[in-house]
């Protein structure tokens, strides 16, 4: 019997309702996940990539759960396992653990500790929440109506929640609050779930029937699966180059994920598409332009990097999602496709976040997978109105595709050029070459070949020179020698970590941490304070440097959670600071806040100088990790923070939050004088120290300053984006 319009329509609404609602959730969620999870593994930008191949991983394994029961099972058995999994799900939600650093395992490489808490926190929830799509697609499509349309509308649920969490979400709620609400969410869910699948005179989930047109070649689903895995594996290697050296925050990661959402949303609606042919054709730019940063690994602009390297993706992702859509197969075989394009994301997002580490001593999986995009565009069909563009004549092509690169290659060189001369012609120079690609990809397999050639070229001819490279879970570490020979440096991503000279100057602490700076005056503090010898903490090891101040009647120890730089350094080849020590230091394994939470000890000074390139490890900066610090004080104890950093105004924050704490503070800006710069390689520092009214106050004297106000950081509400320079 015919269902009346009305009841029809209700029914529609509620399924676009639950597909809507679980997309949302399903990018809230990982965003949640990720940011309760960072503080546990040191802030490394490594947890959002490790965090992404979780969900992809999940979200697989919820297609193929759909695959399964709309192909596989009866409608009576489908609905019944459907049944017991929104049971399951809600149970598993109300019982996660809530101490996530009980969960917290040092014998355990990080990776498989990241996934394993991730599993406990929100395994079942993200699982359910994936399988709503096509669960529900498939039911309309066995209806005779047009499922593609819920794909965007999924995805644009999903952008919504990425961007509802850092500017809605993140800011009001607590974690506490979010996991509360997340909860009552998915009972919400599950009701509507419930309606639309037990409902009566229709079929609970699509028969097995649904699925016996024939199916697409074995070739064809190759295809969309390496073409799925390269957009999907070009998500996280931008996000990574971005979040090495500026902060794992979810802001920097919510940019790249949203983008590879919006181009499905662009792809798979009708209107959409229309815009292909264009997209197409700004293709041989964006893939020049998106290269040029990681060679050139510069002090770029915050507010000229993001917008570069966002659009470029957006373009690319646009184009290879654009040319799956026109090549997506059948409704009957709508489960399938969604398979294999998740299929893609996870083997893309595994490589990246699991292999890539491994096989690689640097971010090389980044100009693989954008080669291997423009691969996979010349494996598609093209849209047909693009067809007219291989009859373009040669040279009009050229200049059509060499404009737009022109334009915004002109503006790089002039942002860059503000900062330093020399690096504005090291990227002109890199966009000449680029330039060659642009002019020779005519066709997609050319622009994929001279693409590929151009990279591998300018790779081999401007890549740093170093002596050692170690690349783990934390990030990646370099080890140069400078020109002249008498000096070795530590690098990690694209900041300086420390210098050691080899002759006479080898045992002189440098660049942030002359003598004459402000670490200077710390512990010209401390040798008053201290004058038979004091107990000293630093978090963050680097290359040692700290330990030239060390007294033989000092104690100093170490927390360092990257074991990369504790090997490197030891090597003796390199760096003797801790060596040439009066009293060896000792090294903690860990992060520094955990680390220190599990003191008995206290000291007399605590020096706080942890970051992952430029970047900013937050959970060591908040209210309850500075009652940590405090608590492993002894009585007139200061803490010192090294916050240097050329993306974010930091004093003022850190400052607000430890008077929060009932603590005094001061500040020194320091430039090196001109003749220091030369011979110590000193470099501009800003320190904040922390203490008691009366221990500070002797600060005064040698100049500090009283700091600006700024927002109190929590562990509920610490993301530090609001102190974001503009330039």
């Amino acid at each position: 019997m015919e269902r009346r319009g009305p009841e029809r329509g209700r029914q529609r609404a509620l399924v676009l309702a639950c597909i809507t609602l679980a997309a949302f959730l399903l990018f809230s969620l990982e965003l949640y996940a990720g940011r309760a999870v960072l503080p546990v593994f040191g802030g490394s930008p490594a947890v959002w990539t490790t965090a992404l191949c979780f969900f992809t991983a999940v979200v697989f394994l919820g297609y193929v759960y759909g695959h399964v029961l709309v192909t596989r099972l009866r409608p009576g058995a489908a609905l019944s396992a459907h049944a017991l999994l929104i049971v399951a799900t809600l149970a598993a939600a109300f019982v996660a653990p809530h101490d996530l650093a009980a969960l917290h395992s040092e014998s355990m490489p990080p990776v498989l500790n990241v996934l394993l808490v991730l599993a406990a926190i929100v395994g079942l929830p993200v699982f359910l929440l994936s399988t709503t799509t096509p669960l529900l697609s498939a039911r309309l499509a066995a209806e005779g109506e047009d499922p593609w349309w819920l794909y965007a509308v999924s995805n644009a649920a999903s952008l919504l929640g990425l961007l509802a969490y850092p500017f809605l979400i993140e800011p009001r709620l607590p974690l506490s609050a979010q996991r509360t609400s997340a909860s009552v969410a998915l009972l919400v869910l599950a009701a509507g779930l419930i309606a639309v699948l037990g409902a009566r005179e229709r079929t609970p989930i699509p028969t097995r029937t649904a699925a016996c047109a024939p199916g697409p070649s074995r070739r064809r689903q190759a295809i969309w699966l390496f073409a799925a895995s390269m957009v999907a594996g070009m998500l996280p290697a931008v996000a990574m180059h971005l979040s090495t050296d500026h902060m794992a925050s979810p802001l920097l990661w919510i940019g790249p994920l949203g983008v590879y959402l919006g181009s499905f949303v662009v792809a798979f609606s009708e209107r959409g598409r229309r815009a292909l042919p264009v997209i197409e054709r700004l293709v041989p730019a964006a893939a020049a332009l998106m290269w040029v940063p990681f060679v050139a690994r510069l002090d770029w602009p915050v507010v000229v990097l993001l917008p570069l390297l966002l659009a470029c993706f957006g373009v690319l992702a646009v184009a290879l999602h654009g040319r799956l859509a026109l090549d997506r197969p059948d409704e009957a075989h709508l489960t399938r496709f969604y398979v294999l394009v998740s299929a893609g994301g996870l083997l893309a997002t595994g490589f990246v976040a699991l292999l890539a580490p491994l096989l690689f001593s640097d971010v090389y999986e980044y100009p693989i997978m954008l080669a291997g995009g423009l691969l996979a565009l010349a494996m598609m069909p093209r849209p047909a109105a693009d067809t007219g563009a291989a009859r373009t004549p040669a040279l009009r092509g050229a200049v059509a595709r060499l404009v737009p690169f022109a334009l915004v290659g002109a503006a790089l060189v002039a942002s860059i050029a503000t900062r330093s001369a020399q690096s504005a012609t090291f990227v002109a120079v890199l966009l000449i070459i680029g330039s060659q690609a642009v002019a020779f990809g005519a066709t997609p397999k050319r622009l994929a070949a001279a693409t590929t050639l151009a990279m591998v070229l300018a790779m081999s001819l401007f890549a740093p020179k170093y002596v050692e490279r170690v690349r783990t879970f934390f990030g990646i570490t370099q080890v140069r020698e400078a020109a002249s020979g008498e000096a070795f440096s530590e690098i990690h991503g694209t900041t300086l970590h420390g210098l050691q000279y080899r002759d006479a100057r080898r045992s002189e602490p440098t660049a942030y941490f002359v003598r004459s700076g402000p670490l200077g005056d710390v512990f010209a503090d401390l040798a008053e304070r201290e004058p038979d010898g004091g107990d000293i903490a630093v978090v963050g090891l680097g290359i040692g440097t700290i330990a030239a101040y060390e007294r033989e009647s000092d104690s100093l120890t170490y927390y360092e959670i990257d074991r990369g730089v504790i090997a490197l350094a030891n090597d003796e080849r390199y760096f003797t600071y801790l060596s040439d020590a009066p009293v060896r230091p000792e090294i903690v394994t860990g992060d520094g806040r955990l680390s220190l939470a599990a003191e008995t000890r206290k000291f007399d000074l605590l020096v706080l100088d942890a970051f992952s390139s430029d970047a900013v490890p937050v959970h060591l900066l908040t209210r309850e990790a500075l009652g940590v610090y405090r608590d492993r004080l002894m009585p007139g104890g200061i803490i010192a923070f090294q916050l240097t950093n050329r993306h974010f105004e930091l004093v003022g924050a850190v400052a607000s939050t430890a008077r929060s704490l009932g603590l005094e503070t001061r500040t020194r800006s320091y430039t090196p004088p001109k003749d220091e710069a030369d011979e110590l390689s000193a470099l501009p520092s800003t320190w904040l120290v922390v203490g008691d009214a009366e221990t500070i106050a002797a600060f005064d004297a040698l100049a500090w300053e009283q700091p600006a106000e700024g927002p109190v950081l929590t562990d509920d509400y610490p993301d530090v984006m609001r102190l974001l320079r503009a330039f």
